[in-house]
């Protein structure tokens, strides 16, 4: 006969004999729900247990469970641990003792079905890269640098933005005021030059390092060194002053020259 679990509905095939005289209380191996199940009706064919049979038709599957008969008429739980609607497991794909894990079939021809679509999507973006080329490189001005390196030379690339001219230092900056004159520094005498770099343009200007030359009367640089202003910077119409010495000047220096390190 067929008991069915009133919680899970779950299906088992049992045997008769096992309920009688009086029923049993029995458990439901999947959901483990326990209930009193009575004794067949007399219209229940009642056979051996060594004959039970399960009907293929009404199960799907046999059942290992082997009840137990008990000689008295106490309750005695039962666990039916096949349920008649589970499925087979599958059957591993590996060979017996393989410490592999199952595998599932693979269908290996949508692989090759990935790498044929790819392929026509990237053709299919390169020709209409080149066929809507004026309308890409209007709408897109910097694909036209794209065009040229790939040897579409009809493109033409817009040109290069100039960098703003900046006028010479001389232009911008003059140095004046020059006051060389000997002084006794330190028990020694040294050529002091004083001056000032004046700011002519019309934005505020950096002031680089001066060069000072002492030359003989052939124009021979005797001495030659740098020095920095007062300040680095000076505003429009300003002036910042400068002053720099040398000890034991050469006594056959003639002339003095003030320039910018820049030049």
């Amino acid at each position: 006969m067929i008991l069915t679990c009133p919680e899970c509905k779950s299906r088992y095939v049992v045997n008769p004999t096992v309920l009688l005289p009086n029923g049993r209380t029995v458990r439901c191996a999947k959901c483990k729900n326990t209930w009193f199940e009575k004794k067949p009706e007399e219209d229940v064919e009642i056979i051996p247990n060594d004959d039970v049979r399960t009907n293929p038709e009404e199960t799907g599957k046999p059942s290992n469970k082997t009840s137990k008969s008990s000689s008295d008429n106490a309750a005695v739980e039962e666990d039916f641990d096949f349920p008649i609607n589970k499925p087979r497991k599958r059957k591993r794909p590996v060979p017996k003792g393989s410490n592999l894990p199952a595998l599932q079939n693979q269908k290996y021809g949508s692989g090759k079905m990935g790498w044929i679509s790819l392929v026509v999507f990237l053709t299919a973006i390169i020709s209409l890269f080149l066929i809507f080329q004026d309308s890409i490189s209007s709408n897109w001005p910097a694909s036209k640098k794209l065009y040229a390196a790939i040897g579409l030379d009809d493109v033409t690339l817009p040109p290069e933005p100039e960098e703003p001219s900046i006028d010479p230092i001389e232009e911008r900056l003059v140095i004046g005021g020059l006051a060389p004159r000997r002084e006794n520094i330190n028990g020694v005498s040294s050529l002091v030059i004083a001056g000032h770099v004046e700011n002519i343009s019309g934005t505020q200007q950096d002031i680089p390092d001066l060069r000072i030359r002492l030359l003989d009367e052939r124009k021979t640089v005797l001495r030659e060194w740098s020095f920095q202003a007062n300040q680095t910077f000076v505003n429009t119409g300003e002036k910042v002053a400068f002053e720099t010495s040398l000890p034991n000047s050469p006594n056959e220096a003639r002339d003095i020259s003030v320039t910018f390190a820049t030049n």
